[in-house]
């Protein structure tokens, strides 16, 4: 599976929707500003910004898939606020918009993938205005808890998967524990007021059908990953319990449990 294609971004957004409506509620935005989301992939923050800025307000939906863009523009979601939306293709580095443009630039689970951090970022505290505010928005995937899965065998396939990673890195660039480095990126460029807030994403039972995909996806990206350094039995035993024609299926059991850690770190441009 890969980690950017449409339906599992799609999955993923519905799984997480009433944490995502949280986290625009506390970034506390106003009508009438303008809000760009750098990375925005198939639009699917930009009705949530679009909702606290309009009327007045503008939502630039910004990413380098074109096809994921022409999709975020056909959006019902998003072809409903009309003018305050508008969709672009652009390179995460060096963007098409003039200095302080923004009073919000957000950037949402990109970090992961970005090879220099610190020149995305210092392009993005070139368009935002002065006392403007950058966002950045991603996981940690070193917490992942999944009850009633054995402790020890989730741990076992953490170890392997982090070890995974750095010993036999993918070909595309990705960060795995991005979301613990967000507090130090924003304040190694110099923005004032650095705070992060951490956000438990819990999902019980019963789960909606996205969710079981998201999750199952997720399941089968940390065993996949981390194989290598695992036994034939634990890698059976873990596809177990996410095989819905096993016996050891749980994500059905009503005692099923799924937690996961997302951070959102936000600084301020200077005056």
């Amino acid at each position: 599976m890969e980690l950017t294609e449409l339906n599992w971004l799609l999955d993923h957004h519905k799984t997480k929707e009433h944490e995502r409506w949280r986290m625009v509620e506390d970034l506390d935005l106003k009508p009438g500003d303008k809000v760009l989301d750098l990375g925005c992939g198939p639009g699917l923050w930009v009705p949530m910004f679009a909702a606290k800025v309009a009327p007045d307000g503008k939502v630039v939906g910004a990413d380098f898939d074109e096809a994921l863009v022409e999709y975020a523009k056909n959006r019902p979601e998003n072809k409903r606020y009309g003018d305050v939306v508008e969709f672009c293709v652009t390179d995460f580095y060096k963007t098409p918009f003039p200095d302080n443009t923004f009073d919000l630039v957000f950037f949402g689970n990109c970090f992961a993938y970005a090879t220099d951090q610190q020149r995305v970022l210092a392009e993005q505290k070139r368009i935002t205005k002065r006392g403007g505010r950058i966002v950045a928005k991603d996981f940690d995937g070193a917490v992942l808890v999944v009850h009633p899965i054995d402790p020890a065998l989730s741990a076992q396939v953490l170890a392997a998967t982090a070890r995974a990673l750095k010993e036999r890195p993918p070909q595309a660039y990705f960060d795995n524990y991005v979301g613990r480095k967000l507090n130090g990126a924003l304040r190694q460029e110099n923005l004032l007021e650095v705070k992060t807030t951490t956000y438990a994403i819990q999902k019980v039972s019963p789960l909606i059908p996205e969710g079981k995909r998201y999750i199952r996806g997720n399941a089968n990206w940390y065993i996949n990953t981390g194989a290598h350094y695992l036994s034939e039995e634990d890698v059976q035993r873990w596809q177990a319990h996410f095989d819905p024609e096993s016996p050891h299926y749980i994500l059905d059991r009503e005692d099923f449990y799924f937690c996961m850690l997302e951070v959102v770190a936000e600084g301020t441009v200077a005056k």
